[in-house]
């Protein structure tokens, strides 16, 4: 429960998704929250709330009032290493997750993962699914919930078992240890939900799932489960809806991340296990994982939510991802209609439906959209000021969905509220930043010392790239062509 005191927002314009309906609403009013959580909505023309003594009150003219974005998959870790922009998935996987973790000590995780959490802060996105697989030892996965709860964030922390790949150590039984720990003794932190990372496609794997990780998932009600499924070329998670359905392993609710290859039998089966899928259109696009398809589950009945995933290779904000979902879908629709020398007379998709994955989409994707992802009476205080006069946002008076999904860029973004506390506020005159849990001077030095550590433990960066890159392409054998032949 919050501490922060009764808060009143008083004539902006709310945007919302509300429980019933598929299209967002917007409309002026006052939002009075309250121990963390909205009390009353009053319209304008209504009777307004009461106001309790000590209340603060913010105008919250020329401002819109939104629900905070929830971003269903995110590895918050990398937030640090802006330096991977140019690869592909399998790039990545050599050059990053084989590679950086052995570098990165204690120090190293917290300073990107309080980075990830801020970064994340200053764009709006107040809930994570954090699928974190830098858990190389007991005092860097301390490390980065020590920063998660410094940062405000509320988090859902999937914690996620590593064995052979990608360090060459067996952590399994300490790693084992500690989420028993994690899931007996709490996270430290009403705002961070323990769940669990899962990836894998051995027969070794599933057995290990169904004998000891989904005992422990009943035994402890964790029923946050994140895991990649991207399709045959990459061999990342192929058939993993089927594959998890057969072992009878949907039994309970999975998140599904990027789902490239999803076929109307794979959305059945999701559908009728209540799991849901975590579309990253931006990075699907740009690693080769095949075409996003956040529209296409959406219209199937799926529990589609939205996410960035990899802060180090394209942009960590909602708005940006809002963008590619909606206009990859709308360039796909084109396509298939001039292959028979038609045109569209409408579009098919809208803003309306990229606001809603973004907000109430991806708490349903997670089942938690009875507390966040709406500007509802009971939910939780998660929520934007979103500032109509600059100059990509005026005009957003006539449509204010159109101009959040369209034109607005993390810097229009005034205010964010978690839990009812204030966490960015980019009105405060303050040569220390805009987070008010931490002074953003000191994050700047932190990062640059880790960046320069993990950096210089390397003589040639370059060459190690290549030369795990070379080692993991033997070990999988994928039919990888060069760019100068296509």
């Amino acid at each position: 429960m919050s501490h922060c005191p009764p808060t009143l927002l008083r004539n902006g314009t709310v945007v919302t998704c509300l429980a019933d309906q598929q299209q967002p609403v917007h409309f002026v009013a006052d939002v009075l929250i309250q121990n963390g959580v909205i009390s009353s909505i009053s319209r304008k023309g209504e009777r307004p709330a009461t106001v309790p003594y000590g209340c603060r009150i913010i105008d919250a003219t020329n401002k819109l009032i939104c629900p905070g974005f929830v971003d269903t998959h995110r590895h918050v870790w990398e937030a640090a290493y802006k330096w991977m922009g140019d690869w592909t998935l399998m790039e990545y996987v050599a050059k990053c997750v084989m590679l950086l973790p052995p570098l990165i000590q204690k120090d190293d995780a917290y300073a990107s993962q309080l980075l990830g959490c801020l970064e994340a802060l200053n764009a709006g996105v107040t809930s994570v699914v954090d699928h974190c697989h830098l858990t190389t030892s007991p005092g860097v996965v301390d490390s980065m919930l020590e920063a998660t709860r410094k940062s405000g964030i509320r988090s859902f922390f999937c914690y996620t078992r590593w064995d052979e790949f990608p360090s060459g150590s067996n952590r399994k039984a300490w790693q084992m240890q500690q989420l028993k720990d994690l899931a007996t003794n709490g996270t430290g932190s009403d705002r961070i939900t323990l769940g669990i990372g899962i990836d894998g496609t051995t027969e070794a794997f599933f057995t290990e799932m169904r004998d000891d990780i989904w005992p422990f998932l009943h035994e402890h009600d964790i029923d946050i489960i994140s895991t990649h499924f991207v399709g045959s070329l990459s061999g990342i998670g192929p058939d993993a809806v089927n594959q998890f359905s057969t072992r009878g392993l949907l039994d309970r609710p999975i998140l599904f991340v990027h789902a490239n290859s999803l076929s109307k039998a794979d959305c059945e089966l999701i559908n009728s296990s209540k799991s849901g899928i975590s579309s990253n259109p931006e990075i699907e696009l740009a690693m080769s994982h095949g075409d996003p398809v956040a529209m296409f589950a959406d219209s199937q009945g799926v529990r589609v939510g939205l996410g960035v995933d990899c802060s180090s290779v394209v942009g960590s904000d909602m708005f940006s991802v809002m963008r590619f979902a909606l206009q990859h879908q709308r360039g796909a629709d084109h396509s298939k209609l001039a292959k028979d020398g038609k045109i569209a007379l409408q579009l098919k998709h809208n803003t309306g439906d990229v606001f809603r994955l973004a907000t109430i989409g991806g708490a349903r994707a997670i089942r938690r959209e009875n507390i966040i992802g709406s500007i509802e009476v009971g939910k939780v205080a998660d929520i934007l000021l979103v500032n109509t006069l600059t100059p990509s946002m005026l005009g957003a008076e006539v449509d204010p969905v159109q101009a959040i999904v369209l034109h607005a860029t993390p810097s229009d973004i005034s205010t964010v509220f978690v839990d009812g506390e204030i966490v960015v506020d980019k009105n405060q005159d303050s040569s220390s930043g805009v987070f008010t849990r931490v002074n953003w001077n000191d994050v700047v030095c932190r990062t640059r010392e880790s960046t320069k550590h993990i950096r210089g433990q390397l003589e040639n960066w370059k060459e190690s790239e290549n030369a795990k890159y070379a080692e993991w392409h033997k070990m999988v054998g994928f039919n990888a062509v060069p760019a100068d032949q296509f």
